[in-house]
């Protein structure tokens, strides 16, 4: 009904205004959404390769879950100058998609990947022409830090691992499938046992181990590997000078004390150093036996000294050492910290990260201390605070130079220099990167460590963006105009600018180089409206609200997208957002509102008063008219899911509830396995994870179950599935790591009371939906579930006859 009547609105907006368009949000139009992907200028800054990611329905299979964008993928190369247009590198003869490696350090070769058809390949393109050529074997992924690195113009340092084993994120989903059809057939057949078995304590060795992987050197003229050491490596770092590289591998089960909280991304596995002379193909494993602290392996300038922290087994990170080795003379020197202790930087995943670096000879160590964390630079005899002059400095360093630092506090960046002399630059602005970058070609450390070395940094407010010398904070080059700036040197950038819905990528001149949505030149999106309220404490919060089309009926119905964890941030229109997409909502006739929900307070207890939350961004909105505020509709995804569903077991004034791919039990959820982690043992156990995330991450329950059983109770909205009094619709994926168990405990739960449950499960799809079929079919059943829902709450004033259909698109 809704949508009919906008529809109908939408037809007589185009009808009466000539020849404009104005196109509702469809579902081919989310489809068909490209974007930009990495960008990265040659050392040279004479050439810009860039990646075009096609639409979802440019090319399948769709097995590959949130990596199928890398199959719609394409690499193109432009001269900055402008004196040719972009040139696209030649595919694959099996096709599959390219994405950015690196640039060699002269500027004549860029390494590539390919993924497509169950492979994975590294290749060397020759940016002038566009050819590319294939490597033998198979590389591994980029997600911790480097896979592969540049020694010079001719060389590469490349993890290789075991022919045809794809990294696990590249395979998982469509290997479960493989694997399960494997093990039923060895059933079947009767002579085999069709099993998988996994151990631990004295029967961990069950439980089988990955192949091991090579650390190869590349000779890319003649596509010579030679072999450098073997074990699994997963990181390297090649010096200055490219005379050594260091190397991370995972070794054996690092023990752990039963008493201390899982952290959810934190290895079960030890990780140890590899050094190697690239001159003398020598091995040496400076520190055997002690654990690599996760996201630091940093050279000094001179290419001379590594700095790395690590820990005994039993010790925490904050009970390790600082340590600088030195591979020619084969010497480990312990760092002093006079009397410092490191700041534990967590990450997303709650790891524990160590943030240092080097300032000309010396390392620097982000620290933690009596009220406030600061860098010092560590000499022989001292520890100088550097950043003492600074508010709130940030762990993650935007530039390093042989003799400053780039820091950010609060919002303004700083240039400090060896003895702590301060300079406000301007406002923080970053090179904004690209959906691919993180798996394959800078992984998480450089979230943390390993910052840019260079002698300027990117500083700007609003759209005065420019590059300022980290010496005396003068100015280099013309200021830059553009809303993302995605590659920059010295004197070269490339940024992306909005025209309406469309994104043009261009030079810093203006020049275009690429454009990218024209489908979208017609279609008409909902703003965001600031909505301004309080929190339970009093602090002032922000929720994000979208009106539709005037319909001419009564007040829409509204959509609540909740999220915990932070404030809410309203996504752009031409975000391809396929779980909750607010466009959709808003052009089905349905206002939107995106709460924040930074809940710090309810840290341990993550289902209290998360109704109360909700409600109060939504009395907030509900002043301004924009909705009937009798009909609230709970739509969450992942742990906004959880939200939702815990939101309807505390208030009654919801309506409806659409939950997604959501973890509902915590007691259960805390140790179930996923279909795929299930059968691939050998890449990891989930234990950790699993555990983790509901012990310190989202859940942040801060124990196992046995410990507090009551407070698992109590956060888990399966168990108090007594109190839901409206229709949920459950939408869940037999290979998405949120188990599906999940949403089938909670939909037994409510048929088990004569309740009103939908559960729909979608086969071969993970956390997120990939298929565009079952991404069309996911969105018609809710429209046609809300329509039947709403309509037992709608009054009859003001409804009519339903107005004609608009012309399909």
């Amino acid at each position: 009904m809704l949508r009919s009547a906008l529809a109908a609105a939408s037809l007589a907006l185009i009808l009466g205004s000539g020849s404009a368009r104005a196109d509702p949000f469809v579902i081919d139009d989310l489809l068909k959404l490209e974007q930009f992907g990495q960008a990265s200028l040659s050392p040279q800054g004479s050439s810009l390769a860039f990646e075009r990611i096609g639409s979802a329905l440019e090319t399948g299979p769709y097995e590959y879950d949130a990596l199928d964008l890398v199959l719609r993928t394409q690499v193109l190369v432009a001269a900055t100058d402008g004196s040719a247009p972009p040139i696209g590198l030649t595919r694959h003869p099996d096709g599959g998609g390219q994405v950015i490696g690196a640039w060699s350090p002269d500027g004549r070769r860029l390494l590539v990947y390919r993924l497509g058809d169950r492979t994975f390949q590294a290749g060397i393109a020759n940016p002038a022409t566009g050819d590319v050529r294939w490597l033998q074997g198979t590389p591994e992924s980029a997600m911790w830090g480097r896979a592969a690195q540049w020694r010079d113009g001719e060389q590469l340092v490349l993890i290789q691992r075991a022919a045809g084993d794809l990294p696990a994120m590249m395979r998982l989903s469509y290997d479960a499938g493989t694997r399960m059809q494997h093990l039923w057939g060895l059933t079947r057949e009767g002579r085999e046992p069709g099993r998988t078995v996994i151990g631990a304590g004295a029967f961990r060795d069950a439980t089988p181990r990955p192949r091991s992987s090579s650390l190869v050197l590349v000779t890319t003229t003649s596509g010579e590997q030679r072999t450098l050491a073997t074990g699994r490596f997963h990181d390297l770092e090649v010096s200055p000078g490219g005379r050594f590289v260091a190397a991370a591998r995972f070794t054996d089960d690092r023990p752990f004390d039963p008493s201390v909280p899982f952290l959810q991304g934190d290895f079960s596995t030890r990780r140890e150093l590899t050094l190697v002379d690239l001159d003398t193909g020598a091995v040496w494993e400076p520190l055997p036996g002690l654990d690599l602290s996760p996201n630091l392996m940093t050279w000094s300038p001179s290419g001379r000294r590594l700095l790395v922290w690590v820990r005994q087994d039993g010790q925490s990170w904050s009970e390790g050492r600082l340590v600088e080795i030195d591979p020619q003379r084969k010497t480990v020197a312990w760092t002093s910290l006079h009397g410092r202790r490191p700041a534990l930087v967590q990450t997303g995943l709650r790891t524990e990260v160590i943030c240092a670096d080097w300032l000309g000879d010396r390392p620097m160590l982000y620290v933690q201390g009596e009220a406030r964390r600061d860098w010092v630079r560590l000499g022989p005899f001292d520890a100088r605070v550097l950043t003492r002059d600074l508010a709130s400095p940030s762990s993650s360093l935007l530039a390093v130079s042989r003799s400053h630092i780039a820091v950010q506090s609060g919002g303004e960046v700083w240039s400090v220099d060896q003895v702590g002399h301060a300079l406000r630059l301007s406002q923080g602005r970053r090179v904004a990167s690209g959906v691919t970058t993180a798996l394959f070609s800078q992984g998480q450390r450089f979230q943390f460590n390993s910052p840019t070395r260079q002698d300027w940094v990117l500083v700007g407010e609003g759209n005065g963006i420019q590059r300022r010398r980290l010496i005396d904070g003068a100015p280099l080059g013309e200021p830059l105009a553009g809303e993302r700036i995605v590659a920059i040197d010295e004197s070269q950038a490339a940024v992306v600018q909005t025209d309406g819905v469309r994104e043009i990528l261009s030079r810093a001149d203006g020049a275009r180089l690429a454009r990218i949505n024209d489908h979208l030149s017609g279609v008409v999106f909902a703003s965001p409206e600031a909505v301004g309220h309080t929190a339970k404490d009093g602090s002032p919060l922000v929720s994000w609200l979208f009106r539709p089309a005037a319909s001419g009926l009564q007040r829409p119905p509204l959509i609540i997208i909740p999220y915990p964890g932070g404030p809410a941030r309203a996504p752009s229109p031409t975000e391809a957002d396929i779980a909750t997409n607010v466009q959709l909502m808003v052009a089905a006739g349905y206002a939107v509102l995106i709460p924040s929900l930074p809940r710090v307070e309810h840290r341990g207890e993550p289902a209290e008063d998360m109704a109360a939350d909700i409600l109060r961004a939504v009395d907030a909105a509900a002043l301004t008219g924009a909705f009937d505020p009798d009909r609230l509709v709970l739509w969450g995804h992942s742990f906004g899911a959880y939200s939702a569903v815990a939101a309807a077991t505390q208030s009654s004034r919801f309506s409806a509830v659409i939950a997604a791919n959501g973890p509902y039990d915590l007691l259960s959820v805390w140790g179930q396995f996923a279909l795929p982690q299930s059968l691939a043992p050998e890449d990891g156990l989930p234990v950790r994870s699993r555990a983790g995330w509901v012990e310190t991450g989202q859940g942040g329950l801060g124990a196992p179950p046995w410990t507090d059983p009551a407070r698992y109770i109590r956060n888990s909205p399966v168990l108090s599935a007594n109190r839901i009094t409206v229709p949920v619709l459950l939408i869940t994926a037999d290979r998405d790591y949120v188990p599906p168990a999940q949403a089938q405990e909670l939909f037994s739960a409510l048929y088990r009371q004569q309740k009103d449950v939908v559960l729909v499960t979608y086969r071969g799809e993970g956390h997120v939906l990939s298929s565009p079929a079952n991404i069309r079919d996911m969105y018609d059943t809710v429209w046609r579930w809300l329509d039947e829902v709403l309509a037992r709450a709608s009054p009859a004033a003001g409804v009519g006859p339903e107005p004609a259909q608009a012309p399909a698109r």
